[in-house]
């Protein structure tokens, strides 16, 4: 059997069978895709899962390791992949073939090679003060309907953890609730999300709201639904905000701020956290919070909390 073929057959049972999440289904189509065009770059044709060797895979990690890639729509900007992004695509090369020797397409269990371990990145979160910064300097943009998107989009990252994706694709019969909303998770659970009129988050919505109806002329694409965040650029007015263009804003307004570090919106999330810990909550709830399947994916911002145990260390002085 040919791999491409078989590549397809496995992404089938990971979306319809293991109901995995859209973006775990693309890292794992974009990483077999990958491997495939190196074969074929090395072979010219596209070969049979049992011509595939175990001296295959180490030269597609060595490949890995020294090849440059385009980043994102940044065509002209070539880099080099980093470690965790590596392990990745291991990861799912060994998921790949596992798959295809326990469904017996192929007889070699090159599955059993070993894989190295991701990198602890350490936590990128923001300060109370940093925090208000980036509620303040979305109010110097000139575009109206962009000031309050990027308020708004911060403000709930910050108010309610939840991430990149789940906001993103948010509605705005979601978020004009009173106070909760519900969001489909994974394996099409139900996690219900909440913030207080103290975010401001209800009020946005609604001035945000309000601005796409004034302005609806203008809009050059309609979804198909009601999304809270969407595209201001005249070529892709009334899309919805994707991924790419979060890392964009984010650039912008910490050249404006002067951080020079690394942040993401999933910072926002940690700064949620930590806030919360910080300020008494318990890690159980925390954890039903930003539900985290283990408690142990929680623990994680225990030692974050410095101020709690300087404090501790305090109460053993007589």
């Amino acid at each position: 059997m040919k791999i491409d073929f078989a590549i397809e057959k496995y992404l089938k049972y990971r979306k319809f069978v293991e109901k995995i999440s859209t973006n775990t289904l693309k890292l794992h189509r974009w990483a077999l895709t990958r491997f495939v065009q190196f074969l074929f770059a090395e072979r010219s044709e596209i070969p049979d899962l049992d011509e595939i060797w175990l001296d295959d895979l180490i030269e597609y990690c060595e490949f890995l390791e020294t090849a440059e890639f385009t980043r994102g729509r940044w065509y002209w900007k070539k880099i080099h992949l980093s470690h965790n992004t590596q392990v990745a695509h291991q990861h799912c090369l060994q998921k790949f073939f596992k798959r295809c020797y326990v469904s017996r397409m192929m007889d070699s269990e090159i599955y059993h090679i070993p894989v190295a371990r991701f990198k602890k990145t350490e936590l990128s979160y923001l300060s109370h003060d940093e925090v208000e910064q980036f509620f303040d300097i979305t109010k110097t943009s000139r575009d109206p309907i962009k000031r309050v998107r990027d308020e708004l989009l911060f403000r709930i990252a910050y108010f309610t953890g939840l991430r990149k994706t789940e906001i993103l694709n948010l509605t705005f019969e979601q978020i004009l609730e009173d106070g909760q909303f519900q969001i489909q998770w994974k394996m099409d659970k139900k996690r219900t999300v909440f913030f207080d009129d103290e975010s401001k988050i209800k009020q946005l919505a609604l001035e945000l709201k309000y601005l796409y109806i004034k302005n609806e002329s203008k809009r050059r694409i309609t979804e198909e639904k009601d999304y809270v965040f969407l595209v201001t650029a005249w070529q892709s007015r009334g899309l919805k905000l994707w991924r790419w263009w979060v890392y964009v804003l984010l650039d912008e307004y910490k050249r404006k701020l002067w951080i020079n570090r690394r942040l993401t919106l999933h910072s926002f999330r940690h700064t949620f956290a930590t806030t919360l810990l910080n300020n008494g909550a318990d890690l159980r709830e925390v954890q039903l919070l930003l539900w985290h399947q283990s408690i142990a994916s929680t623990q994680v911002y225990t030692h974050i909390s410095v101020d709690r145990l300087r404090n501790c260390a305090a109460l053993l002085h007589l």
